[in-house]
């Protein structure tokens, strides 16, 4: 039974995999979930009265601000926010168009910064909340072919550390997930970008 006192979750990149379990697990667990992607027609069959899809583009500033405002203009706060979005790439580091890195990084790392920059005044203002960024095995461990996904999720466990050791004064828990390999859409369409590759 949820109640206003339930903790209010927003979470990026639901359409598949991790984030999508996340959103239902939080559910299941009493949360009042607010859970986003790019197009949020992937989330409609988890519509509920206590779990809302939204649109979210963590590479969009005006996407974020409206996601944000839609949590407080329904809930009046938010408790977790979950930083999941992100990009796989597996490309030879020597061949590697940059514009794909930066793709990467602007959505694995600056779209989480982005994300969290957003919510972290009003969680100062409420003295608590907890921001968990979704890393990977793949930021300690790096592997061929995926140096620029492996860089970019050693960048989010740095960041992470950062936000950890500057926001907890304020209340705010920081948590760093570090999952090893899932299979889901993620590694999927990385794959299917490379092969559809011009060589």
């Amino acid at each position: 039974m949820r109640s206003s006192a339930s903790p209010v979750v927003l979470l990026t990149g639901c359409s598949t995999g991790i984030g999508r379990a996340l959103a239902l697990a939080f559910h299941d667990a009493g949360c009042r979930v607010f859970a986003t992607a790019r197009r949020p027609e992937t989330l409609s069959d988890l519509a509920s009265s206590t779990l809302t899809p939204l649109a979210l583009d963590v590479t969009d500033p005006s996407s974020i601000q409206a996601s944000v405002a839609s949590v407080f203009a329904e809930s009046g706060r938010l408790d977790i926010l979950v930083n999941n979005a992100g990009l796989a790439l597996f490309w030879p580091i020597a061949e590697v168009p940059l514009e794909r890195v930066r793709r990467v990084m602007e959505t694995n790392v600056l779209g989480a910064l982005a994300v969290a920059q957003a919510v972290i005044p009003h969680m100062i203002e409420a003295k608590r909340g907890h921001i968990v960024n979704v890393g990977s095995i793949s930021g300690l461990l790096t592997t061929p072919f995926a140096g620029a996904y492996c860089a970019s999720k050693a960048a989010m466990h740095a960041l992470s550390e950062s936000m950890s050791l500057e926001l907890g004064p304020f209340g705010i828990q920081v948590t760093t997930m570090q999952p090893g390999a899932v299979r889901t859409a993620l590694s999927d369409n990385a794959a299917q970008a490379f092969e559809d590759m011009d060589w």
